[in-house]
């Protein structure tokens, strides 16, 4: 049953339907749970249609985590194979699921003391006349002191009501938007594509293909170096590090020398190399500069200080047949690089061909040691 309408509603309703656009609702939306004053922060995650993931699209964070928003605008959380995740959770139940510090598992409390919060809850975004229906996503929301009480949800609960409808249609709208200039981005890009994916298989040794990927990417991207990551023994062993300019060479030789005596494990997702590898998903930190102070793993730390604290970093996994066999991460060393979905999406694609390349290699090494 929906709410009653309030004459603020009206009002609500009215300024609702003349919002323009899904980031303009999104912005609607989220200011509306702010005026509550009842969280201390919270994300909206919407479903891709065409896709099994979350995709947040909107963030409000406490100013202590503020420099955190453009890191985690459009991060992905996949509706399967993490059955742990809230959000996750609370898009299959179409319901509400909290965690505080009492009831948490280690993992996930200690997340909430690295993030100073006292308790989470992720909701989903639906509409009880839309029955049958799959939830457009989630909200999730952060609470630093107390907990988040009935009076919290029944609240927004009601701002959901009024913003479904308008964000359903502006979603779908906005993803068949993006998936046609993708498409057609796709299309310009084929044939280099396709000259690329070939330049890199008639590489006759594995030097050659990092060198001529390393040269590709930084002819497209404004990134200072690339570092690769491939696994070895359950370990994600640094292999080499290629720079755009003999200027950064020191520092990337110190870096290098750094991560290959220290390889990320793989029984975490607290350090950034193994948290892309085991979410098999990018990972943008736009300014580090920004958030050098806030929660992450020691090896990161460490890892930052001897790059003397790189602006951007990109990591994105390097696949075999639709699975992670690595890890590259990109990095910039005086200033941030902006980096677009649709860029995004090209630089997972060439990433993908520089695996497939690899995994030629090997084929070819195996059958000439073959008897």
């Amino acid at each position: 049953m929906r709410p009653r309408l309030t004459e603020p509603d009206f009002a609500l309703r009215e300024h609702i339907e003349r919002a323009t656009g899904l980031p303009a609702l999104l912005d609607s939306f989220a200011e509306e749970i702010d005026k509550l004053n009842l969280v201390d922060g919270l994300l909206i995650n919407l479903r891709d249609a065409n896709s099994e993931f979350l995709i947040c699209l909107k963030i409000r964070f406490t100013a202590e985590f503020e420099a955190l928003e453009k890191t985690y605008y459009r991060y992905k959380v996949a509706l399967s194979g993490d059955a742990q995740n809230l959000n996750a959770r609370a898009f299959h139940s179409r319901g509400i699921v909290q965690c505080d510090l009492e009831s948490a598992s280690e993992s996930q409390r200690n997340l909430l003391r690295a993030w100073n919060l006292q308790e989470i809850a992720a909701m989903a975004i639906l509409d009880d006349d839309d029955f049958g229906q799959a939830p457009l996503g989630t909200l999730l929301l952060l609470k630093q002191e107390g907990q988040i009480g009935d009076d919290v949800f029944i609240a927004v609960e009601q701002l959901i009501t009024l913003f479904y409808q308008p964000l359903r249609h502006a979603l779908q709208a906005s993803f068949l938007r993006e998936h046609r200039q993708r498409d057609e981005s796709v299309a310009l890009q084929q044939s280099r594509f396709l000259q690329f994916a070939v330049e890199l298989n008639r590489s006759a040794s594995t030097e050659t293909i990092y060198q001529t990927f390393a040269t590709e990417m930084f002819r497209q991207f404004a990134f200072d170096g690339l570092g690769f990551f491939l696994l070895e023994n359950r370990l994600l062993v640094n292999q080499r590090v290629e720079t755009a300019d003999p200027h950064y060479e020191p520092v990337s030789r110190a870096w290098q020398s750094y991560l290959q005596a220290h390889p990320y494990e793989l029984n975490t997702v607290d350090g950034g190399v193994s948290h892309t590898y085991l979410k098999d998903l990018p990972l943008l930190f736009y300014d580090i500069e920004r958030i050098v102070n806030l929660p992450m793993s020691e090896k990161d730390r460490q890892s930052l200080l001897v790059l003397q604290t790189a602006r951007t970093l990109l990591l994105v996994p390097i696949r075999r047949n639709q699975k992670p066999v690595g890890v590259l991460v990109f990095y910039s060393l005086e200033e941030p690089v902006d980096i677009s979905e649709s860029q995004l999406d090209l630089i997972c694609r060439l990433a993908s061909f520089f695996g497939a390349a690899l995994a030629n290699i090997d084929r070819n090494a195996g059958a000439g040691a073959a008897p």
